[in-house]
């Protein structure tokens, strides 16, 4: 078994999932492990509608660091937003996005004093 290969399954794997799909429930194959012989991929299924644990992580740690998740950040012209939290990771655990760009090259990690510095709820004294 090769990565071409697990490539090619996931994608029949992702295919079979979208025409047989659950009810109420979004399912996404993940990560793959290969080995000589086989491939084991990581499957995981979840409400529909309910968000990744980046973005659930996001909700609780924005109101410890008193971040305001509605507020859209301008830095060099471009528009970001604050999308998710990632609790493993830390020097950088915060993400945002790019705004009007769809794909998720347009993520980006920063860190506890960036988000702070463009998130912060509160109001700078003059």
């Amino acid at each position: 078994m090769n990565r071409t290969t697990a490539k090619i399954l996931r994608e029949k794997l992702n295919a079979v999932f979208a025409e047989h799909g659950m009810d109420d429930y979004e399912i996404n194959v993940g990560k793959e492990t290969v080995d000589d012989v086989s491939v084991t991929f990581k499957i995981e299924i979840r409400e529909q509608g309910a968000g990744s644990q980046e973005e659930r992580d996001l909700e609780i740690y924005a109101k410890l660091y008193n971040l305001d998740t509605t507020k859209i950040a301008t830095v060099q012209g471009d528009k970001y937003s604050l999308v998710g939290f990632n609790t493993r990771a830390r020097k950088q655990p915060f993400i945002i996005q790019k705004l009007g760009v769809g794909d998720k090259a347009s993520k980006y990690k920063i860190t506890e004093n960036q988000a702070k510095r463009f998130f912060s709820n509160e109001q700078p004294t003059a």
